[in-house]
This record gives structure tokens, C-alpha cells and sequence, in this order.
């Protein structure tokens, strides 16, 4: 049987080949990066190595990188840290939604984009605001944020910022200090990495968010002992995707812009999310009006594609997108929403394959007469 055509990078990377053999070969030691012997010293020097990587991937001082188990433990490190008033961007990841039952919700506009305005308007009350949110490229739309002008906006009015950077790290060039982030969160699996390791990254802020306590790893930043294994694929997948940055944005972009001309083609009645915006290259996320995206899915589960309806966050539930609503995008593409994301080892033939799925699936007269039919 052969392989299902994976379109589903969003969710989590396929591990780089050479993440497995570097990860291979690290876990047959016992590296301990806190003791003092040999041994101990070997596994300290395959984490700084993996520290300068991430710091390279994202702009930042490796001093300032702090190894975790991923994004959601950086996010509540962040988000528990502050006692005042927190602002969060409509469109989070529930690991940052969920995390503050009290924070303010920033609303979008229906391009999904982050309404300045209403921000500002947020951060101009009293008292004032201590923490800002908002995650720089959208894991379901895959629209970049205006990062910048939202840090610029929150260091005005004396709050810090912070950016889920997970979807953006790795698919589209980086720069924490350009972009005047104070916090950033990553993670591993997301960039041909190994699940389960991810980096908080500080800025120029002299803060630093303590989650967990109870020894002095990682600077005394985030206690327990390193994953020395899962950090050592962190930092050599970080360092393939910075390497390979240029050409699979080029690869990519082009992919996911015939497949899309393809299907504004086939269903004129499609509606692409975000795609007048600046979105990540390999980013889709598309309504077929009159149909269910967890019958799409599960046809196109059935013809070996794997593709999803937004967020991977919710244990293998279909559920509408709190990102479409936030965009006042209407119900009935709410709840047939399906989204592509494209990947290093995505080719034309695995487009073809979801193409021709889909087609088999959800032939055009289906589509046309339920569309037409309200």
C-alpha cells in the first residue's frame, strides 16, 4: 500500500531524515548536560551548538534562546508571567486563547488582519496594558501579521510583546530584533523537528518568564533535565531550514499558486481565505460552499491524502474555525473549510493526487448545485 500524500505540514513536519540520524546517534549516549563529566560536557556542547541554530533561525542572541517542550509551555510561560492587563489577537492558538480567561480579545478584520485601531483604542485605557499577543502567521489562513507596527504600538503605551512565531519560523525569513518582539515561542515539529522540544526566546527586555522551577538548567530559565536528543534535531532542523529558507518559499508559493488557480478553475463558487493578504508560501485554506469539511475530510482520508480543517489542537475533533468566525466569514464556509499546507518534501505529483481526490470527491455539478441551492 502506498503511502498517504501528507498535506498537512501545519499540523506537524515530517522529521528530516537527517534529524532522525543526528537523533539517533545522540540518544545511544547518556548525556546528561548538567553533570560535570565527559559525558556531561558532550551533551552541553550538542545544546549550545543547537542554541546558536534557533538563534540564527529567528534573529536572536543565543544567550536569550530557552530550551522547552514547545510553543504551549512558551506561551504559558509568557501569558502567566504578567499579573496585568493582557491583550490577545482574536486569532490565537488556543495555548494562548485559553491560557488568560481574563485577556482582552483584540478583534481582526474580515481580511484577517489584526485591527490596529482597536488595538490602540485597547492600549490606551487605564490601566495600562503589561503584555500584547498577537502570533505572526496565522496557522489556519496562514496570514502574516503586522508584527512591527503591533511591537511599535505596545512599546508606546508600555506594554512588552510577544509572537507565537511557530507557523512563520522556518517558511518565511525572521528577525525578532528587526521586528521589536520581546518574547517569541517556538517549536521543533513544526520545521522537520522532533514533537515535544520548542524554545522560549527573550528579546531585549531584561524579563524573563519562569514556568517551572527546581533547578538550574537552561540558566535557571526553565528547570528539568535537557532533552538532549530532541534538542539536538531542533537545532540541526532549524539549521535546515534556515539553509533551505529561499528555495522552498520559491517551491512552495509556486505549488500552492497553481493548485489554488486550479480550483478556482474547477469550483467557481471556492472561497480562498486570506488571499489577498501576505500569507505564508505554502499555506491554503478554502470553502466549497454546501458541503461538510468532515465528509471532505474523510473522502480525501479515504483516496490517501491527509489535509485538515484548520488547527490540529483539538485531539482529532473537526470543529469550525474560531479564526473564519473571528473574520465574520459566513457559516456556510465555515463549516466546509479545508486547509492544504505544503511542505520540503510536498512535490507536483502529491498536488496532482489531492487534485484529482478532490475532484473524484466533490464533482462540479455537486458542488455548483449545492452552492446555487442556498
Amino acid at each position: 500500500m502506498n503511502a498517504p500524500v501528507y498535506l498537512d505540514y501545519n499540523a506537524t513536519a515530517p522529521l528530516y531524515p537527517e534529524v532522525v540520524e543526528r537523533m539517533s546517534v545522540v540518544m545511544s549516549a547518556p548525556l546528561n548536560a548538567s553533570a560535570v563529566h565527559a559525558r556531561g560536557r558532550e551533551g552541553r556542547k550538542i545544546i549550545e551548538a543547537a542554541r546558536r541554530n534557533v538563534s540564527a533561525l529567528v534573529g536572536a542572541d543565543p544567550e536569550n534562546v530557552i530550551f522547552n517542550s514547545g510553543a504551549t509551555e512558551g506561551n504559558n510561560t509568557v501569558l502567566r508571567h504578567f499579573n496585568g492587563r493582557v491583550l490577545v489577537s482574536a486569532i490565537e492558538h488556543p495555548s494562548v486563547l485559553q491560557v488568560r480567561p481574563d485577556a482582552e480579545i483584540i478583534p481582526v478584520k474580515p481580511s484577517g488582519v489584526i485591527d490596529l485601531l482597536a488595538l490602540e483604542e485597547a492600549l490606551q485605557k487605564e490601566p495600562k496594558a503589561a503584555l500584547v499577543s498577537l502570533m505572526l502567521a496565522n496557522n489556519e489562513t496562514g496570514i502574516i501579521q503586522p508584527a512591527k507596527e503591533v511591537a511599535g504600538l505596545a512599546m508606546r503605551y508600555g506594554a512588552w510583546m510577544h509572537c507565537d512565531a511557530v507557523q512563520a519560523a522556518g517558511k518565511i525569513p525572521v528577525d525578532m530584533t528587526a521586528l521589536g518582539i520581546h518574547f517569541m515561542t517556538l517549536s521543533a515539529h513544526k520545521i522537520g523537528g522532533p514533537q515535544g522540544v520548542g524554545a522560549l526566546v527573550l528579546g531585549q527586555c531584561g524579563e524573563t518568564p519562569m514556568l517551572l522551577a527546581g533547578g538550574g538548567q537552561e540558566k535557571k530559565a526553565r528547570a528539568g533535565t535537557e532533552n538532549v536528543a530532541g534538542v539536538a534535531g531542533f537545532g540541526l532542523a532549524a539549521e535546515m531550514a534556515l539553509k533551505n529558507l529561499a528555495d522552498n518559499q520559491l517551491k512552495q508559493a509556486n505549488l500552492r499558486d497553481g493548485m489554488e488557480r486550479r480550483l478556482c478553475d474547477l469550483y467557481p463558487d471556492i472561497a480562498i481565505h486570506g488571499a489577498a493578504e501576505t500569507r505564508l508560501p505554502n499555506t491554503s485554506l478554502f470553502s466549497l460552499p454546501g458541503l461538510k469539511a468532515e465528509t471532505l475530510l474523510m473522502a480525501l482520508d479515504l483516496a490517501g491524502v491527509c489535509v485538515s480543517n484548520g488547527s490540529a489542537c483539538t485531539s482529532g475533533k473537526v470543529e469550525a474555525s474560531h479564526v473564519l468566525k473571528a473574520m465574520n466569514v459566513p457559516q456556510a464556509e465555515i463549516v466546509s473549510a479545508l486547509r492544504v499546507s505544503l511542505g520540503y518534501g510536498t512535490d507536483s505529483g502529491d498536488i496532482e493526487t489531492f487534485l484529482a481526490a478532490l475532484k473524484r470527491s466533490v464533482p462540479v455539478d455537486k458542488i455548483q448545485s449545492s452552492s446555487s441551492g442556498g
